[in-house]
């Protein structure tokens, strides 16, 4: 294993005395009319298991962060998670996809085929997608990250978990607010909400949202955009329909735009031997360029029919890509390389689920239909030696059917038995070929279909130790789905792949002590892990030709400990903590017939994290409020994985920290917020993407230090 000269081990940011904040607590900002809790961490609802409860009464591994938590970490896309919830890695990843790995499950496959396997939803909607996975970060009720398999109530493509966003809903009353940043890199933000009542039935809310920064990454051609750079914008519109107390409707509309050069990255041997700005300098073959839109529309049905509460969604989503990226470095004299992208996914979901409370039971029960539709048309221009590589596949079909169903049995007020049960019928398919040259001298057709059926489940217990303790256990499943590789039946002896398997036992508690002035939340878990999709290399048995192809070719045991948890120090100061220690390692895997994977890590699994915060509020004598909030962040090595050469490098173990300063005066009409994040500048790898037909190794990086201000109005 290689070990990189330019990380190592270090310490805690010195000095940090009592200001720290971690990876679970970032300082909120203020809102409008910022209460006082009493020294006491408030309790919060959550729609986890699809009916709200307190997030201390759920029994599962769950993270809540509030809309405000969001804007205090600057957190405008899901990359944001990784510094706030434990045992969560996301970054940008190939294809432009954003890649999320829960407790060290994962997926690395973002082309049109691949699936994640962690389930990303907004107000319920699951995105199919992962390049979709950043674009709703505004506005926000709060965000929920559950930890583990969620075979049951999400289905498909959830063994790592689920991250769920909460949008803040149209309101019986006029309220708005606006928010302006400025920071380094040329950073502009923007966000802004308004909200109306139109008559007694109808409540209207829109919302906006705009970033752009400079390109972290530096070309040495003085590009006008330099990759890694942001330009988007987004808008949502949302109207609440009350007919009756009991009978609700949400109609939903958003709209997306992200530009600029997009994600980058520099040649490996760049990202270990050079420093500071030299670091993240490159001479990259092109500028780049991304023109890429999201859009959707949903509504939600709610009614109280006396027996239950009745909810059906539809929703229909579209993600157009139309990007252009470097391949390699520019070269004097020499037909630099690039690829472009032009893609079209189009997905629809309904789903109809009843919960219901009768005796002693509480139930849920529903039916869930999905398709989605893509065509891709991707080409490497100036490839060595051919002119031209043309990957076109149209159509790209993906269908699954489900029904599920969880029953919860109250044996006694304090212990309750839970059961539950999902089948899914999958269906996925793909037509097109891969052109070589230009003119094209030889094609490769890919046409391709697999069917499947998959049964997941959870069996759970829970027990009220106390008013304010519980204890909780569970065993539960879940699958990511198969797939296909290039070619056909004929072609390709190798062409499917089976589904991915996670078996998972944890066993937790939460708690609130000290009059609610404490909160802890604890588990410990161990996954089976079986029928890992893996890049494998194999033996053609008729050709003898070595090639490169997904299969299920590892397995994999994973072990845990999390904890969670805050404590007020009056009503001015709060601590919030967390610990991590997680072993994600191949119990069999040889990505090569000579390489052996037995006892390696899997990629991005960091084996202890560990964050501490403080939080601080003054009032100050002219009725104004001052709160500050500095943070740090500990994760230790992990590593990422060149499949192909069997060689695995690792990222050091490092800390991040944050601070930042605000002030709202006598009446919160508005507030103004410094901010600092990366004090330190770490260098952190993200992505490693191995060298391929002449073209180097690369590595991405997550963001360096940045800092600006804040400026916020409410109305």
């Amino acid at each position: 294993m290689l070990k990189q000269k330019n990380f190592k081990k270090t310490a805690f940011a010195a000095a940090v005395g009592t200001f720290l904040a971690g990876a679970t607590g970032v300082a909120p900002a203020q809102t409008a009319t910022p209460a006082d809790d009493g020294g006491t961490i408030q309790e919060v609802t959550v729609t986890a298991q699809k009916t709200s409860q307190f997030a201390s009464k759920t029994p599962l591994s769950l993270s809540v962060l509030s809309g405000d938590d969001l804007k205090a970490a600057g957190a405008v896309n899901a990359v944001t998670l990784t510094e706030l919830v434990p045992n969560v890695q996301i970054f940008n990843g190939s294809q432009g996809g954003t890649n999320i790995s829960i407790r060290g499950v994962s997926s690395a496959d973002n082309t049109e085929k691949g699936d994640p396997s962690a389930s990303f939803n907004i107000d319920g909607v699951n995105l199919a997608r992962p390049q979709s996975a950043g674009l709703a970060f505004y506005d926000l009720e709060r965000v929920e990250v559950l930890r583990g398999p969620q075979g049951t109530l999400y289905g498909r493509n959830a063994t790592a978990g689920a991250i769920n966003l909460i949008t803040n809903k149209p309101v019986d009353q006029f309220e708005g607010s606006a928010a302006v940043e400025f920071g380094n890199y040329h950073d502009v933000k923007f966000d802004g909400m308004l909200n109306t009542k139109i008559d007694d039935i109808l409540s209207v809310r829109g919302a906006v949202s705009s970033s752009s920064h400079d390109g972290y990454l530096n070309s040495t051609q003085n590009f006008s955009n330099n990759f890694d750079d942001a330009d988007s914008l987004s808008g949502r519109l949302q109207g609440l329909f009350k007919f009756t107390p009991n009978l609700t409707l949400l109609l939903s509309t958003d709209i997306s735009t992200m530009k600029g050069a997009g994600p980058g990255s520099v040649p490996y041997t760049t990202f270990i031997s050079a420093s500071g700005a030299a670091q993240r300098t490159d001479t990259p073959s092109i500028e780049g360029y991304s023109n890429n839109k999201a859009r959707g529309v949903s509504a939600e049905l709610n009614a109280n029919v006396g027996f239950g509460e009745l909810t059906y969604q539809v929703a229909h989503r579209n993600l157009d890509l139309n990007e252009a990226t470097a391949d390699g470095d520019a070269v004097v004299g020499v037909v630099s390389a690039f690829s472009t992208i032009v893609a079209s996914y189009a997905q629809i979901s309904h789903e109809l689920r009843l919960a219901s409370t009768f005796g002693q039971w509480k139930t849920i029960a529903g039916l869930y239909y999905f398709n989605e539709q893509s065509s891709i048309d991707a080409i490497v221009h100036n490839y060595p030696h051919l002119g031209q590589l043309t990957f076109y596949q149209n159509p790209v079909l993906s269908r699954s059917k489900a029904a599920f169903g969880e029953a919860t049995y109250s044996v006694d007020p304090d212990l309750h038995l839970t059961a539950g049960l999902r089948r899914t019928l999958d269906d996925k398919s793909r037509k097109g070929a891969n052109e070589f040259g230009d003119p094209v001298f030889a094609t490769n057709i890919n046409d391709a279909s697999v069917s499947y059926g998959q049964t997941t489940g959870k069996l759970g217990a829970d027990y009220t130790l106390t008013k304010n303790t519980m204890l909780y256990a569970s065993l539960s499943t879940g699958y990511k789905a198969g797939g296909f590789n290039d070619g056909t039946s004929a072609s390709n002896p190798f062409l499917y792949y089976a589904p991915e398997h996670l078996t998972s036992v944890e066993v937790g508690t939460k708690g609130r002590f000290l009059n609610g002035r404490l909160q802890l939340n604890a588990d410990v878990f161990a996954y089976d892990y079986k029928d890992l999709q893996l890049s494998t290399s194999v033996v053609d048995p008729v050709t003898g030709a070595v090639s490169s192809q997904t299969r299920n070719a590892a397995k994999a045991s994973v072990t845990g400990v999390e904890l969670e948890g805050k404590y007020a120090l009056g009503s001015s100061g709060k601590i919030n903590f967390s610990a991590t220690y997680l072993d994600a390692h191949y119990d069999s895997y040889m990505p090569t017939p000579t390489a052996n994977w037995s006892g390696r890590s899997l990629n991005t699994s960091p084996k202890a994290t560990f964050g501490l915060g403080y939080t601080h509020k003054w009032n100050l004598d002219n009725g104004g409020t001052l709160s500050g909030h500095i943070g740090t962040n500990y994760t230790s090595s992990y590593v990422l994985s060149d499949v192909g050469n069997a060689v695995q490098f690792t990222q050091g173990a490092f800390h991040k920290s944050d601070a930042n300063l605000s002030y709202s005066p006598a009446g919160y009409k508005w507030s103004v917020q410094a901010y600092i994040r990366n004090i330190e500048n770490k260098t952190v790898l993200t992505y490693y993407a191995p060298a391929f037909a002449g073209f180097p190794a690369t590595a991405s990086m997550a963001p360096p230090r940045t800092a600006g201000l804040r400026l916020s109005t409410y109305f």
